[in-house]
């Protein structure tokens, strides 16, 4: 199968917000961290770029309230949850790569009810996109990475809970595999994993139930059939209810922690894929942003910003 990019450079239409499009966004997102690898303050950028947007600026914004403990509860144990709110280092924390603080766990908590917020709103939105949230890294029992409580997973249970019977699909398309996602519902036959990620690189890789790893300096037209051909796959075996899409920004070539080479515009194709696999399903989508650490800041909040273009916006 092959791709073309021409029409990317072709005149454009005149376009519109989509009706069936809404954000999700609150101030709290943003991490006081310093000087880190993590860009802790690309959610407000790209809250204010949206705004500033002729087009997107149109679209319904809502502010989320901090998820609760009984949510929280949903996925992660009780002593996880009391390290974590109590600020305490511990062999469970530990192994995150942020710092624990009052202002760190209010900013998680927020973004956890984003993502709940998200997938409430599908039932009036087809995309609803929170500009935050993608914690994929965090297991029930213990922080990874960047992530101290998995949001995608929450929200998932949450809808689960409120809708006995449907099905949760979680796309993610981050640099890096979903584990903690995936060790979480491994043994859920309601929700159906799919990662695909660079392999040479963290995390320890779990089970999700479809894994596509990717060779380093993996191509956009590589890229774009494999994932092409994923999705066509699921479609014959799995039948949503709800996707979770995790749109991480860190499959680009620019990035510092990755060694893929997707461009701006493949990213964008990577974008319209999914989109248009949730279109032939009839399903809404939720999309987070996850990951993303580019040399340029502004890149990083440019390719979240096509994201929002590509499911916020249509031609007329």
């Amino acid at each position: 199968m092959k791709f073309s990019f021409f029409n990317l450079f072709a005149p454009q239409k005149e376009t519109l917000p989509s009706a069936d499009a809404a954000f999700v966004f609150s101030p709290h997102y943003n991490l006081s961290l310093g000087a880190h690898v993590f860009p802790a303050h690309k959610f407000s950028y790209l809250h204010d770029m949206l705004q500033l947007d002729e087009t997107l600026g149109k679209v319904r914004f809502y502010e989320p309230e901090a998820c609760s403990p009984d949510q929280l509860a949903l996925v992660h144990t009780p002593k996880y949850l009391a390290d974590f709110l109590e600020c305490r280092n511990s062999e469970r924390t530990r192994f995150s790569e942020l710092p624990l603080n009052p202002s760190i766990v209010n900013s998680f908590l927020h973004a956890v009810g984003g993502t709940i917020e998200a997938t409430l709103l599908s039932k009036e939105y087809r995309y609803i996109f929170n500009l935050g949230g993608g914690f994929h890294h965090s297991f029930a029992d213990h922080a990874e990475g960047f992530c101290y409580v998995n949001d995608v997973a929450i929200a998932s249970k949450v809808y689960l809970e409120k809708n006995p019977g449907k099905r949760v699909l979680v796309i993610d398309l981050d640099l890096h595999q979903g584990n903690g996602t995936a060790a979480i519902f491994q043994n859920n036959a309601n929700v159906f994993t799919f990662s695909m990620h660079q392999e040479n690189l963290y995390p320890k890789k779990e089970i999700s139930d479809l894994d596509i790893p990717l060779q380093d300096r993996c191509s956009d037209a590589e890229y774009l059939e494999l994932l092409q051909k994923s999705l066509e796959r699921i479609e014959k075996n799995f039948q949503p209810d709800i996707i979770f899409y995790l749109a991480g920004a860190d499959p680009y070539k620019e990035d510092t922690l990755g060694n893929l080479q997707l461009t701006m515009e493949g990213l964008i194709q990577r974008d319209s894929l999914t989109k248009q696999f949730a279109d032939r399903l009839d399903c809404p989508i939720i999309i987070v942003t996850a990951g993303g650490y580019a040399k340029k800041f502004q890149d990083t909040v440019t390719i979240h910003y096509n994201t929002a273009k590509v499911f916020a916006s249509q031609s007329v």
